[in-house]
């Protein structure tokens, strides 16, 4: 069935602001398709966790419009990874003429702590990194917790990321960088969102699952899952605070 057209997508797609590369990327991750399952309205204020060089922040911005706000959270434990440092430069440079992009720089915990402020938190194809050294201190358990705090009820929580075999132990992250996508669901729901449905558009059923996302013939065309949690409307607060 044809997806209906929507022009707020199309026009975020085609903002000639973007960079070549990002065009370049549109058509080999579905970012459309991609965009219209995350459903980010007007006025929508969204935690883009660390973006990298802002693909999906650059997007997020045009789709809340000058009353929403995008914040572009790339804690600093991470900066020390030079190619994260030099994207976060990259989004510092872009949201000086981007009034509605916000560069949060803080720890993980400090990107978080704000309450019932964000109306999605998106983590895209970073979520295994909770499981690995790089995140330090923080770990997924404390993550998903501030992250359900954070949200406003009725919010959304998505995580895009590349697919491990089923049952494979979420230690392999460090060696591939993916996650069974089961060991995603059952770490989020643990935190008290709930599961609202998935989006198979980045599955390929090519990738065997059992090479680093990095490996030659694989990297860019990984097996990916999309998932998608809500913060329960009655939540006001996170219980226990």
């Amino acid at each position: 069935m044809t997806r209906r057209t929507d022009v707020r997508i199309e026009a975020a797609l085609n903002d000639r602001s973007r960079p070549r590369r990002d065009l370049a990327r549109d058509v080999r991750d579905c970012t459309e398709e991609v965009l219209h399952f995350l459903g980010i309205a007007p006025g929508d204020h969204v935690l883009d966790f660390l973006p990298f060089r802002g693909y999906f922040t650059r997007l997020f911005a045009s789709l809340v419009g000058e009353h929403g706000r995008v914040f572009a959270a790339i804690p600093a434990e991470v900066t020390k990874i030079e190619r994260i440092e030099a994207g976060r430069q990259e989004i510092e440079q872009f949201a000086r003429e981007r009034h509605n992009i916000v560069l949060l720089t803080g720890s993980t915990e400090e990107a978080l702590a704000p309450e019932a402020i964000f109306d999605m938190i998106f983590i895209g194809q970073n979520y295994h990194d909770l499981h690995i050294a790089m995140m330090s201190p923080t770990n997924v358990q404390t993550f998903n917790k501030l992250a359900l705090r954070a949200l406003k009820p009725g919010g959304h929580y998505v995580i895009i990321d590349h697919v491990a075999p089923t049952g494979t132990p979420a230690e392999v992250t460090g060696a591939l960088h993916r996650i069974d996508p089961a060991i995603a669901k059952r770490e989020v729901e643990a935190a008290g969102f709930r599961y609202t449905g998935k989006d198979d558009v980045l599955h390929n059923r090519n990738d065997p699952h059992t090479s680093s996302i990095f490996a030659r013939g694989i990297r860019y065309h990984t097996d990916r899952f999309i998932l998608k949690f809500r913060k329960p409307a009655e939540l006001a607060r996170q219980d226990g605070q």
